[in-house]
């Protein structure tokens, strides 16, 4: 494969015939730089052209599919010529799934993109001021990294078993016989559910989440069964077998998590930190080790009293921060990743660290009002950021946060609020590459406040 399966040079575009354009826009185009989202971006006549699936040095052949005004979106036709940049593609199913955007990217070249996008919504959308910098930090492995997928399974009435990804914005399933970014344990769980045989074969689909454990002894994997189409009782046997397979520690149905074990996950930073089926772990083991570190040497300098962890998810950010000594506060609304949470304190005998379940926005409303101070808050939010969390988090005024996203444009959103007005100065950014051979990038700034700018209600 050349990484550009998707549009072969010469092809029509699968999605060619679903799109809604004029052919009168039919546009010769070059791709001068990236956008996040993994479109290319091109001049012409002075407008802006986003192109799906191209990369740099790509010349095009597209429609427009819709016109934004100063800027329009473009769907490829063909692939005139193929950018330098493309090379083999350590994927066969590379363009097909819905996955990887930039397999045969260089990895080297994949790194600069992200680092741009980072820098381009900070200084674009989060409107810092000229001469900050983004360190990049490259993920040890660019394949094989992926500790946790969520694959589909559709099983025939001929006793045969596809198991893949759906293609990208499609309900169709691509069959796999392994991922090249996953795990080298859920390569093996792929191919022996492919040869998995049920005693009176049905018609049934289901989804099924993945999790390696990389401490585990009797097992190396956690399997959640998502049902889908078909008969509950067939599910339940074909998850029973499941469990049997080689390498599974504990498989279940979704509605058996509430009762699923505690399973120790990893060893960290003297904390040992446990999960459960079901339950949201970072997919990049070793980057997000250095993430920690990056967080504590962070609290090391700073030496706060009170830290507040807002996202706390199962603890893991702060249990490495409780020692003993400083207060620490962790908030999350999933009730089950609070339960880890908590257990991870017990079993590492934390003392002086809380784990609550509640709405992140309402527990910070209610500790700034209610005159509680924390000199230091940490904010783990999903990708849409936390817009309306803000306004109070601005209230608290803490004197130093640690900014943790998973999206550059609604993280530059949320830090253009909190660094109005000098507020909040911005000390360090750091960009970790958590998803290689995807537009996806981890990004964690630290903030300090401004001592020479009083808090006012408006800011």
């Amino acid at each position: 494969m050349n990484g550009w399966p998707q549009v072969r040079q010469g092809a029509l575009a699968p999605h060619a015939a679903r799109r809604r354009g004029d052919p009168a826009l039919t546009l010769r185009l070059t791709v001068e730089k990236m956008a996040y989202g993994a479109k290319g971006i091109a001049r012409h006549e002075g407008k802006v052209y986003f192109i799906a699936d191209a990369v740099v040095g790509d010349i095009i052949e597209g429609q427009v599919t819709q016109d934004h005004g100063r800027y329009a979106d473009v769907a490829i036709d063909k692939l005139i010529e193929a950018s330098p940049l493309r090379g083999p593609a350590a994927c066969r199913y590379a363009g097909d799934c819905g996955g990887c955007q930039w397999m045969g990217i260089a990895y080297e070249e994949q790194l600069s993109w992200k680092q741009n996008f980072v820098v381009s919504a900070l200084s674009r959308i989060g409107k810092l001021p000229d001469g900050f910098t983004v360190e990049m930090i490259g993920s040890p492995a660019a394949h094989g990294y992926r500790n946790r997928v969520l694959i589909r399974l559709h099983h025939h009435v001929d006793g045969t078993m596809n198991v893949g990804y759906f293609r990208r914005q499609s309900r169709d399933l691509v069959p796999i016989t392994a991922c090249a970014i996953a795990a080298p344990a859920i390569n093996q769980l792929i191919a022996n559910l492919r040869n998995l045989t049920l005693e009176q074969p049905e018609a049934f689909t289901v989804r099924m989440e993945i999790q390696e454990i990389p401490a585990t002894e009797r097992g190396s994997l956690l399997v959640t069964v998502y049902p889908g189409d078909g008969n509950r009782e067939t599910i339940s046997r074909f998850t029973a077998l499941v469990a049997e397979l080689p390498g599974v520690h504990w498989a279940g149905l979704v509605f058996d998590l509430r009762n699923a074990p505690n399973v120790h996950f990893e060893s960290d930073l003297d904390r040992n930190f446990a999960t459960k089926p079901g339950q949201f772990q970072q997919v990049n083991l070793e980057l997000n080790r250095t993430l920690r570190r990056l967080v504590l040497d962070y609290v090391e300098k700073v030496r706060p009293s009170r830290i507040l962890d807002v996202f706390c998810g199962s603890g893991n950010l702060s249990l490495p921060l409780a020692d003993g000594t400083r207060y620490v506060e962790g908030v999350e609304a999933n009730r089950d990743a609070i339960a880890v949470a908590k257990h991870n304190a017990s079993v590492n005998q934390l003392s002086n660290v809380v784990y609550l379940t509640g709405d992140a926005e309402k527990h910070l409303w209610k500790v700034s009002r209610g005159g509680e101070q924390f000199d230091m808050v940490i904010l783990d939010p999903p990708r849409q950021g936390f817009p309306k969390g803000v306004v109070p988090l601005k209230n608290l005024d803490p004197q130093s946060m640690i900014y943790v996203s998973c999206d550059p444009t609604t993280l530059a959103r949320d830090l253009a609020y909190l660094c109005r007005a000098d507020h909040y100065m911005v000390k360090r950014v750091v960009a970790l590459d958590f998803f290689p051979n995807t537009y996806h990038v981890e990004t964690v700034v630290f903030l300090e406040k401004n001592e020479n700018i009083p808090v006012t209600s408006d800011q």
